[in-house]
């Protein structure tokens, strides 16, 4: 397995540009599962699902966090699609597993219901308002493109026409660093996206409009203050009394992905962290979850 470690690590390096840092954690997770499947003796094509469900089961043993269990399954997972994608195996034991459900709602996180308010406000904003159509149909594309893409507000303030993938429903953003990404979009998104092209952007464009996605109404580039002012104009119109910035839409997004099971390698690449440890503030074992599991297996609640 050495010599595909070694080119998994130069792809992570020179395609998806990790930090040092980020390779150090990989190679010591997928080298911990290496050991372990070398004193059972087996090639790669020959590891199975059980074999990984012990190696999990090895690390519980020695008494891991979950959190650290999560990034070890991460990384061995990411590894596994590698190796699929260069044609090395078409094992993948790592493909139906998941680990322990440790994610909660990061603190500066709004709950799924008051994201679901926050962009209904705006889309009856766009049915109610005609008066003001063009700008509430920007309104609407807006939020759900910071919350469908977890777009920083700098990048959302430089999205252009240009790096928009229609066929293949992606978006290019550039972050910090003017490093790129390209990342999906849902279809509530782009349907959004789509309506405020079509119908009302041609409607605000100047001479100073450039390409950029997103304009103010005079036709000019969005500012990230435009941007703060229209996002707290919907907060207040959903009730939402907790402090609400565009970045909590990012975090929104990044934890309502680990909420629904995604894969925290993958999470780390939409949101373009260089470093997982920074995508890791997601995952923190819910209280729920520590009283179940002290219910559960503390000796004093069986007696």
């Amino acid at each position: 397995m050495d010599e595909n470690v070694q080119g998994y690590l130069d792809y992570l390096s020179l395609e998806k540009g990790l930090s040092s840092l980020s390779l150090q954690s990989y190679r010591s997770d997928i080298d911990k599962f290496e050991r372990f499947v070398k004193k059972q003796d087996k090639g790669l094509d020959e590891i199975r699902q059980s074999d990984l469900s012990g190696f999990l089961d090895y690390l519980r043993s020695t008494g891991m966090a979950p959190s650290s269990i999560a990034r070890h399954l991460s990384s061995i997972k990411g590894f596994f699609r590698y190796l699929n994608r260069t044609g090395e195996t078409a094992n993948n034991p790592a493909q139906s597993i998941s680990g322990p459900k440790l994610y909660r709602t990061h603190p500066g996180a709004l709950g799924i219901e008051d994201v679901k308010e926050l962009l209904d406000c705006a889309k009856r904003a766009t049915e109610t308002d005609r008066s003001k159509k063009k700008l509430s149909l920007r309104d609407l594309a807006l939020l759900e493109f910071l919350y469908g893409t977890g777009a920083r507000v700098s990048e959302a303030v430089e999205a252009k026409q240009s790096d928009l993938y229609v066929e293949m429903s992606l978006v290019k953003l550039f972050g910090k660093g003017k490093k790129e990404r390209v990342v999906p979009m849902g279809h509530a998104a782009w349907e959004a996206l789509k309506n405020y092209q079509n119908i009302c952007r041609f409607g605000l464009a100047g001479s100073k409009s450039g390409d950029y996605i997103f304009l103010n109404n005079r036709g000019g580039r969005l500012s990230r203050m435009g941007i703060w002012k229209i996002l707290n104009k919907y907060v207040s119109a959903a009730c939402i009394t907790k402090k609400v910035s565009p970045h909590t839409l990012r975090h929104s997004f990044a934890t309502h992905l680990l909420q629904g099971g995604a894969d925290l390698i993958a999470v780390q690449e939409l949101l373009g962290h260089a470093d997982i440890a920074t995508t890791e503030i997601y995952t923190h074992l819910d209280k729920d979850f520590l009283v179940s599991e002290h219910q559960e297996f503390h000796p004093r609640e069986k007696w």
